[in-house]
């Protein structure tokens, strides 16, 4: 045992004989030495976490009001460690802030994600759970992805299922969540298959084994047990229930996962079928369409880029993508009619009117996604866009400026850019000389080569002189 190790365990050992006094603080504490010391142990995290409950007394706001300025100041802090990718910061920030409120999600997440990033996954997954779970943040939908994605890569399939449901239930034109959904029971049904549920070596018996016993061989092509062959596997449980509708999408799954779409089509229209229509599946088919369309799109663009000069490979890629845009916008068009609260829907469709210059049908769309504190400041960035295009500078100076108090050069360093540098190109066709310095300024604080900033401070230098 290293020196950090026998120190943390001494650590665990005192908080647990205070906890056992109802001494919260001191084996808060205590436990915080021993996890910061020892970050991949499981047991000391959430040792940790249980006694910071029991020391606010599970009122589920920690420290309160009081320690709202702290908060806010760490925050600031791991949003810097974050950019730079610095991990056991992040990590010791977010358990910094946890002592002050150990049911905030923010912070949870992000002690999960620098958990995650150095191999962690156990304590990652405790983190993530406390994040989402009934006192932190339920409903939040951009860490329960985060939770799924974390859960399929650890082979936690059962509870990656439910989270993935939990998401699709939340967001319903989130057509990844209902593809993760299902690759979550389709692996889940492999795993089993993999005799999970044998009691002893014994319980198990291949087809090779039994067709001995039987005098007969096993057909040529299946597999010789259950989960070494998923599609036959799958094939197998629709021959004995050829009604399930869930089967016949984890068939479609399989093989779109081996981008065999023709099959995944055929398995899917049978799952529509078997459920009378079913809405959400009939959306499922049109995201096959679009994943598929979407690989004869790179196929189209490798072709264009091997052979540079063949004008026609350059065509055919440049009218397939026209093709594809087409089709995207009109089946989200569509799903906005459908799901009029979904502000991310209109996000993306707003962004592929703006491909098309489409200023008109953009403008609206972004305006209401901007509504959605997760989407505000690009869709803000982008509806100041659309109005620049659409000559009408002092609407897109609005815009501007509302993103400018919500963004830092941390958390957003290209949108940070961005911003300052058009309002600034505004306000120096304004004539307002003064405030366009201030923002080519903002700029040249962070990156000194951005653009023609350092030529247009110049130029409004010399227009005073």
């Amino acid at each position: 045992m290293s020196g950090a190790e026998d120190i943390a365990k001494q650590c665990w050992q005192r908080g647990t004989k205070a906890v056992n006094s109802e001494d919260y603080d001191y084996a808060t504490d205590m436990f915080h030495k021993a996890a910061v010391l020892v970050p991949d142990n499981l047991a000391y995290r959430q040792s940790l976490r249980a006694a910071e409950f029991k020391k606010y007394k599970n009122n589920g706001k920690g420290a309160g009001m009081m320690s709202k300025p702290k908060l806010v100041s760490l925050r600031q802090k791991l949003s810097r460690a974050r950019s730079k990718k610095e991990w056991d910061e992040v990590d010791r920030i977010a358990e910094e802030a946890l002592k002050l409120n150990p049911w905030d999600a923010g912070f949870n997440a992000s002690a999960g994600e620098a958990c995650l990033e150095r191999g962690y996954n156990t304590v990652a997954i405790f983190a993530y759970r406390t994040a989402t779970g009934p006192m932190g943040e339920p409903d939040n939908v951009k860490l329960l992805r985060e939770f799924g994605h974390l859960l399929m890569e650890d082979r936690q399939f059962n509870e990656a299922a439910g989270i993935w449901n939990k998401v699709h239930k939340l967001d319903p034109t989130d057509g990844h969540a209902r593809q993760m959904m299902t690759a979550a029971q389709f692996e889940q049904t492999i795993k089993q298959g993999n005799f999970d549920e044998a009691e002893t070596t014994r319980d198990v018996m291949t087809d090779a084994e039994i067709s001995s016993r039987l005098g007969t061989k096993p057909k040529r092509g299946e597999a010789d047990a259950p989960g070494q062959d998923p599609e036959q596997d799958l094939l197998h449980q629709i021959r004995k229930d050829p009604k399930s509708v869930e089967l016949h999408q984890k068939l479609a799954h399989h093989y779109e996962t081996k981008d065999q779409f023709d099959k995944a089509y055929e398995a899917l229209e049978k799952a529509l079928e078997l459920s009378k229509g079913d809405r959400a599946i009939h959306e499922l088919v049109e995201d096959l369409e679009l994943k598929q369309k979407n690989k004869e799109l790179d196929n189209l663009k490798d072709a264009a880029r091997k052979d540079p000069d063949n004008e026609d490979a350059k065509k055919a890629h440049s009218r397939f993508a026209r093709k594809l845009l087409d089709r995207e916008i009109e089946i989200m068009a569509e799903r906005t009619l459908r799901y009029p609260q979904d502000k991310r829907l209109k996000y993306e469709l707003a962004r592929r009117y703006k491909r098309l210059n489409r200023w008109s049908d953009a403008i609206p769309l972004y305006q209401q996604a901007s509504l959605d504190p997760r989407l505000e400041v690009d869709a803000l960035v982008s509806l100041g866009n659309c109005f620049l295009k659409d000559n009408k500078p002092t609407l897109a100076k609005k815009q501007f400026l509302k993103v400018v108090p919500l963004i830092s050069y941390e958390d957003k360093p290209d949108r940070f850019k961005e911003v300052h540098y058009l309002l600034g190109r505004i306000l120096e066709k304004e004539g307002d000389k003064k405030s366009a310095e201030d923002h080519y300024g903002e700029i040249l604080a962070v990156d000194y080569d951005y653009r023609d900033v350092r030529d247009r401070l110049q130029g409004l230098d010399a227009k005073d002189d």
